[in-house]
């Protein structure tokens, strides 16, 4: 934030660091992270990739499914990047194949 030019809009209480949506391990998807990924390119045109930034759209989807944020809230989701290890996936992108995924 300070480096965009508004520093103090976020304290550390502000940042939620939830490894619940990793899974089996690094490079694994699980279910709900192929959806994530096909949700965001579906809907949006954004590239997500199954190691890191898909697990977390999928753990932002989840929150919003359960209701955790308040009508109006803001939240920020940080891409961080990784959607060319999008493209060493194809197996488990083809149409009914569940290949090297684990819930």
């Amino acid at each position: 934030a300070e480096k965009l030019g508004c520093p103090n809009v976020v304290s550390r209480g502000d940042v939620v660091a939830d490894c619940s949506y990793v899974g089996a391990g690094y490079g694994v998807p699980r279910e709900d992270t192929i959806e994530a990924i096909r949700m965001f390119a579906e809907l949006e045109g954004i590239l997500l990739d199954p190691v890191y930034s898909g697990k977390g759209a999928a753990g932002l989807i989840d929150y919003c499914r359960k209701g955790n944020f308040k009508k109006g809230e803001r939240v920020v989701f940080l891409h961080t990047g990784g959607s060319a290890a999008l493209f060493g996936y194809d197996a488990v992108f083809a149409e009914g194949n569940q290949a090297l995924m684990v819930d």
